[in-house]
């Protein structure tokens, strides 16, 4: 299965956040950029999650397919902003799932509570338990073909990698050692 994350710049952000890291940041500021990019997510890929924040929600989701979900990234801890009054410590993200679990499976919640990255060297770099929550979200195997559209940090890379190191049974590691 081909799967996708994406973590854009969010909608109103790119230039202002990440506009010294990336000459296209600014291009999501635009509503069509992210039509654009949903539009590829459906196109090229059977399953995929996509990050956003609140104030876009509406916009963003009027978007996508019938067949998406949006479930929550909840932050126990985040960052407060000066004279900022109202703490927005969620994020939505919306899913479109390709492979049904199993009744064997785990239940998927659709909501992980995790603080956010620190010391990443990068803003909005995802921590590892959220890209965990994310690959059970999508029901993905280590044979699955995946990828993180958006890589900044690396963090959605490396969480992968050791996602699918995790989900190899020791028996699976000794035949391949053969």
């Amino acid at each position: 299965m081909k799967a996708a994350y994406a973590d854009p710049p969010y909608l109103g952000c790119g230039a202002k956040h990440y506009g010294d890291r990336h000459d296209d940041a600014a291009e999501y500021d635009t509503p069509d950029a992210h039509k654009r990019l949903i539009e590829r997510l459906c196109d090229e890929f059977d399953t995929w999650a996509l990050s956003l924040h609140e104030p876009s929600l509406r916009a963003i989701l009027a978007m996508c397919p019938d067949d998406v979900r949006v479930a929550a990234w909840v932050k126990p801890f985040a960052a407060f902003k000066a004279n900022v009054t109202r703490a927005w410590a969620w994020e939505p993200v919306i899913f479109r799932f390709a492979r049904n679990r199993t009744r064997e499976q785990d239940t998927w919640r659709d909501f992980v509570a995790e603080p956010i990255a620190m010391r990443r060297g990068f803003p909005g770099a995802k921590p590892d338990k959220f890209c965990f929550w994310v690959f059970e979200g999508l029901n993905l195997t280590p044979e699955d073909d995946f990828h993180d559209l958006f890589p900044g940090s690396g963090a959605v890379g490396d969480a992968w990698k050791k996602w699918k190191a995790a989900q190899v049974r020791p028996e699976q590691i000794e035949l391949e050692a053969t």
